[in-house]
């Protein structure tokens, strides 16, 4: 059985202003060896919203989850303490097993699609796609000037007083 998420909590501080994304402040104590003291440290995290259902002063508890773009990592699980309007009247929060289940469901049907497409291009008798060859460079150019010609085995450039003899 795989490890629980890690759950953090914090307080969102910008919300409305990306796609379903927030950024959410945590809050640590952290202790200076130096100065023999702890000092609060605050970590900001770009957490997936789905439903948009988040707005700025939210308290909310987060989960780490597999990346979902290049900086969000984590995604809300639930509200604790809603800021303006309460939970109840706003779009509802998915739970982690939803988000499972959906990313499956995306999953299973892009391999369907990847089988699909690599047993269409088997039965065409082309192979794997990206496999077929088109001509080569020197084929392609051979009549153009400008463009090599292959002449006695050597390539050359081919110009305009060349084709005149």
């Amino acid at each position: 059985m795989p490890a629980p998420p890690q759950a953090l909590c914090g307080v969102v501080v910008s919300a409305g202003r990306m796609m379903k994304a927030v950024k959410v402040r945590t809050v640590k104590q952290v202790y200076d060896s130096f100065l023999k003291k702890h000092y609060t440290a605050y970590q900001s995290h770009l957490v997936s919203d789905p439903n948009s259902s988040l707005r700025t002063g939210d308290v909310v508890r987060i989960a780490a989850r597999p990346p979902a773009s290049k900086h969000i990592r984590h995604v809300v699980t639930n509200i604790i303490a809603p800021w303006g309007p309460p939970a109840e009247e706003r779009p509802r929060i998915p739970t982690l097993e939803d988000l499972d289940a959906k990313y499956k469901a995306k999953r299973e049907a892009r391999i369907a699609r990847r089988t699909q497409r690599t047993e269409g291009a088997e039965t065409q008798g082309n192979g794997a796609r990206g496999t077929e060859k088109g001509p080569s460079l020197k084929e392609r150019h051979t009549d153009v000037v400008g463009g090599p010609k292959v002449v006695g085995g050597e390539s050359r450039v081919v110009l305009e007083r060349d084709l005149k003899d």
